[in-house]
């Protein structure tokens, strides 16, 4: 689970910096979604349920990877039984975001 957590921190930190250079220094903006049709709701449910689940799940799973650590496993397991699912979900959303966004729909 720490290494989960650790490559979930350097995906997240990678991905805030890629979009930041892109944006700022690039001038290119988002990345728009070019998929047609009833492909559209179905990219965008998934992203903003990624993308809400992905802000509401971060500061849970911090604490419990701290409640781990310390050895706190009976709060740890309480928490993690909620964590883990939603976790699980953003992780999963994301590489079908990435899939639709720069595989199956790709800007021209």
């Amino acid at each position: 689970m720490l290494t989960a957590s650790s490559l979930s921190a350097l995906f997240l930190v990678s991905y805030i910096t890629f979009h930041s250079l892109r944006t700022y220094y690039f001038g290119l903006g988002p990345t728009k979604f070019t998929g047609e049709g009833l492909a559209r709701p179905i990219y965008f449910t998934i992203l903003t349920s990624h993308t809400f689940f992905a802000a509401l799940v971060a500061p849970f799973v911090i604490v419990t990877l701290r409640r781990a650590l310390k050895g706190d496993f009976h709060r740890h397991k309480n928490i993690a039984r909620l964590v883990y699912p939603v976790w699980l979900y953003v992780s999963i959303t994301g590489v079908i975001v990435y899939l639709f966004l720069y595989q199956l729909y790709p800007s021209r």
